[in-house]
Protein backbone atom coordinates (compact mmCIF):
# COMPACT_ATOMS: atom_id res chain seq x y z
CA UNK A 1 0.00 0.00 0.00
CA UNK A 2 1.31 3.42 -0.96
CA UNK A 3 1.58 5.67 2.11
CA UNK A 4 1.02 8.78 -0.04
CA UNK A 5 -2.37 7.38 -1.13
CA UNK A 6 -3.40 6.70 2.47
CA UNK A 7 -2.38 10.22 3.50
CA UNK A 8 -4.32 11.75 0.62
CA UNK A 9 -7.42 9.69 1.53
CA UNK A 10 -7.07 10.93 5.11
CA UNK A 11 -7.00 14.48 3.74
CA UNK A 12 -10.26 13.76 1.88
CA UNK A 13 -11.84 12.75 5.21
CA UNK A 14 -10.60 15.86 7.00
CA UNK A 15 -11.54 18.17 4.11
CA UNK A 16 -15.08 16.73 4.22
CA UNK A 17 -15.39 17.50 7.95
CA UNK A 18 -13.89 20.98 7.58
CA UNK A 19 -16.25 21.81 4.71
CA UNK A 20 -19.33 20.61 6.61
CA UNK A 21 -18.38 22.57 9.72
CA UNK A 22 -17.61 25.73 7.72
CA UNK A 23 -20.74 25.27 5.58
CA UNK A 24 -18.39 25.50 2.59
CA UNK A 25 -20.49 24.18 -0.28
CA UNK A 26 -17.68 24.28 -2.87
CA UNK A 27 -15.26 22.50 -0.52
CA UNK A 28 -17.93 19.95 0.38
CA UNK A 29 -18.66 19.08 -3.25
CA UNK A 30 -14.94 18.98 -4.05
CA UNK A 31 -14.45 15.81 -1.99
CA UNK A 32 -17.06 14.00 -4.11
CA UNK A 33 -16.78 12.98 -7.74
CA UNK A 34 -19.49 14.70 -9.84
CA UNK A 35 -21.34 11.37 -10.24
CA UNK A 36 -20.89 10.25 -6.62
CA UNK A 37 -23.62 8.66 -4.54
CA UNK A 38 -24.44 9.56 -0.93
CA UNK A 39 -26.81 7.47 1.20
CA UNK A 40 -27.86 8.02 4.81
CA UNK A 41 -29.09 5.26 7.13
CA UNK A 42 -30.80 5.23 10.51
CA UNK A 43 -29.21 2.86 13.08
CA UNK A 44 -29.67 -0.80 12.11
CA UNK A 45 -31.54 0.17 8.89
CA UNK A 46 -31.14 -1.86 5.72
CA UNK A 47 -32.50 0.87 3.44
CA UNK A 48 -31.37 4.52 3.35
CA UNK A 49 -33.71 7.36 4.21
CA UNK A 50 -31.68 9.63 1.92
CA UNK A 51 -30.22 8.54 -1.43
CA UNK A 52 -28.53 11.29 -3.45
CA UNK A 53 -26.65 10.86 -6.72
CA UNK A 54 -24.51 13.54 -8.30
CA UNK A 55 -23.40 16.98 -7.20
CA UNK A 56 -26.83 18.48 -7.86
CA UNK A 57 -28.46 16.34 -5.18
CA UNK A 58 -25.46 16.02 -2.84
CA UNK A 59 -25.23 19.81 -2.89
CA UNK A 60 -28.55 19.95 -1.01
CA UNK A 61 -26.96 18.55 2.16
CA UNK A 62 -25.37 21.72 3.55
CA UNK A 63 -28.33 24.05 2.89
CA UNK A 64 -30.56 21.49 4.64
CA UNK A 65 -28.18 21.31 7.60
CA UNK A 66 -28.16 25.12 7.87
CA UNK A 67 -31.93 25.09 8.38
CA UNK A 68 -31.49 22.78 11.38
CA UNK A 69 -28.14 23.68 13.02
CA UNK A 70 -26.22 26.88 13.63
CA UNK A 71 -22.87 25.13 14.17
CA UNK A 72 -21.41 21.65 13.85
CA UNK A 73 -18.13 19.99 14.81
CA UNK A 74 -17.23 16.71 13.10
CA UNK A 75 -14.35 14.78 14.70
CA UNK A 76 -13.00 12.06 12.40
CA UNK A 77 -11.20 9.01 13.77
CA UNK A 78 -10.21 5.43 12.95
CA UNK A 79 -9.92 5.92 9.19
CA UNK A 80 -9.07 2.53 7.72
CA UNK A 81 -8.53 2.24 3.97
CA UNK A 82 -7.61 -0.48 1.50
CA UNK A 83 -6.07 0.81 -1.72
CA UNK A 84 -6.01 -1.15 -4.96
CA UNK A 85 -4.55 0.98 -7.74
CA UNK A 86 -6.95 3.84 -8.46
CA UNK A 87 -9.71 2.30 -6.30
CA UNK A 88 -9.99 2.29 -2.52
CA UNK A 89 -12.50 1.41 0.15
CA UNK A 90 -12.61 2.52 3.72
CA UNK A 91 -14.45 3.10 6.94
CA UNK A 92 -14.28 6.13 9.16
CA UNK A 93 -15.77 6.93 12.55
CA UNK A 94 -17.13 10.36 13.34
CA UNK A 95 -18.50 12.04 16.43
CA UNK A 96 -20.50 15.03 15.26
CA UNK A 97 -21.80 17.71 17.61
CA UNK A 98 -24.64 19.95 16.44
CA UNK A 99 -25.85 23.20 18.02
CA UNK A 100 -29.52 23.63 17.31
CA UNK A 101 -30.61 26.50 15.04
CA UNK A 102 -32.71 28.19 17.75
CA UNK A 103 -30.28 29.91 20.19
CA UNK A 104 -32.80 29.35 22.98
CA UNK A 105 -32.48 25.57 22.48
CA UNK A 106 -29.60 24.61 24.77
CA UNK A 107 -29.46 21.01 23.55
CA UNK A 108 -26.43 19.72 21.70
CA UNK A 109 -27.15 16.79 19.42
CA UNK A 110 -24.22 14.36 19.43
CA UNK A 111 -24.27 11.75 16.68
CA UNK A 112 -21.88 8.83 16.31
CA UNK A 113 -21.48 7.90 12.66
CA UNK A 114 -19.68 5.27 10.61
CA UNK A 115 -18.90 6.31 7.04
CA UNK A 116 -18.52 3.41 4.62
CA UNK A 117 -16.75 4.73 1.56
CA UNK A 118 -15.59 3.82 -1.89
CA UNK A 119 -12.99 6.16 -3.34
CA UNK A 120 -11.65 6.56 -6.84
CA UNK A 121 -8.61 8.39 -8.13
CA UNK A 122 -9.47 10.19 -11.36
CA UNK A 123 -7.15 12.58 -13.16
CA UNK A 124 -4.72 12.12 -10.27
CA UNK A 125 -7.15 13.18 -7.50
CA UNK A 126 -8.77 10.96 -4.87
CA UNK A 127 -12.43 11.70 -4.19
CA UNK A 128 -15.44 9.90 -2.75
CA UNK A 129 -17.34 7.86 -5.34
CA UNK A 130 -19.83 6.35 -2.89
CA UNK A 131 -20.49 7.20 0.75
CA UNK A 132 -22.84 5.51 3.18
CA UNK A 133 -23.51 7.56 6.29
CA UNK A 134 -24.44 4.98 8.92
CA UNK A 135 -25.81 6.58 12.07
CA UNK A 136 -24.86 4.38 15.02
CA UNK A 137 -26.54 6.33 17.83
CA UNK A 138 -27.27 9.82 19.06
CA UNK A 139 -27.22 11.60 22.40
CA UNK A 140 -28.42 14.94 23.69
CA UNK A 141 -26.22 17.07 25.90
CA UNK A 142 -26.88 20.45 27.44
CA UNK A 143 -24.73 23.30 26.24
CA UNK A 144 -23.03 25.03 29.15
CA UNK A 145 -22.06 28.68 28.75
CA UNK A 146 -18.39 28.75 29.62
CA UNK A 147 -18.04 32.47 29.08
CA UNK A 148 -16.21 32.16 25.74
Amino acid sequence: MNVADVLELNRVAYRYAAAVDASDEAGFLDVFHPDARLRVYHPEAEEPFVDHAGHGMIGQVLPTMRTMYRRTAHLMTNHLVDVDGDQASGTLLCTARHLMKDPADVNVLVVVIRYVDRYERRAGAWRIADRQIRFLWSERDLMVDSGF
